[in-house]
């Protein structure tokens, strides 16, 4: 597992290239600041948790690759917590992988950084309590990757965790207040 002085240095590379995102990550940076080194992926710790995720785009970079969450009834991105990976972007591939289906092989990378283990994405989002899975509200600190689809576009979803997937347009999303952002980004990124 990626240890808690490697993520704050990774933190530290993100904000030099994303200064503008210094108020937006403050919670993830007290959470790391605050929360001990085993405490940090603990699905347990209701005090938040270290989780990844898979921004999953077209090789024409035109479309997003989304799943209707199961539990939160929302279209995501693929994503959930931190298990025995070696690193964070392996933990965000295997989540992908897991979710869609997808072949580790059709999906490449975009490393933003020189470092392909710096994030694309750090976003800090409230859970809400969920009795079934005896769980109270907490926090997800979520610290995401871009991957290019390379496949020939037969995908599946994972019924336990989806009901849905689908392609949709970046212009769908642009104005939409969970993504607008990061397709700004995206474009920025591979401007």
């Amino acid at each position: 597992m990626t240890s808690k002085q490697a993520i704050t240095g990774f933190v530290n590379v993100y904000l030099s290239r994303f200064p503008g995102e210094q108020d937006t990550t403050k919670l993830f940076s007290d959470f790391l600041t605050q929360t001990s080194p085993d405490k940090l992926y603990t699905r347990k710790n209701f005090g938040g948790h270290i989780t990844t995720s898979a921004f999953i785009i077209d090789p024409g970079h035109t479309e997003m690759l989304l799943l209707k969450h199961k539990s939160l009834g929302r279209w995501l991105q693929p994503g959930g917590h931190v298990e025995a990976d070696v690193s964070l972007l392996l933990s965000a591939l295997r989540e992908a992988m897991e979710e869609t289906g997808i072949p580790q092989n059709q999906l490449q990378n975009l490393p933003v950084f020189a470092d392909n283990e710096v994030p694309f994405d750090i976003d800090s989002h409230y859970i809400p309590p969920n009795p079934k899975k005896q769980e109270d509200g907490h926090y997800h600190h979520d610290l995401r990757y871009l991957f290019v689809y390379t496949g020939d576009g037969s995908n599946s979803y994972n019924e336990d965790e989806s009901t849905g997937l689908k392609w949709v347009q970046f212009s769908e999303l642009e104005d939409d207040a969970t993504f607008g952002a990061i397709i700004k980004k995206i474009k920025v990124v591979l401007a």
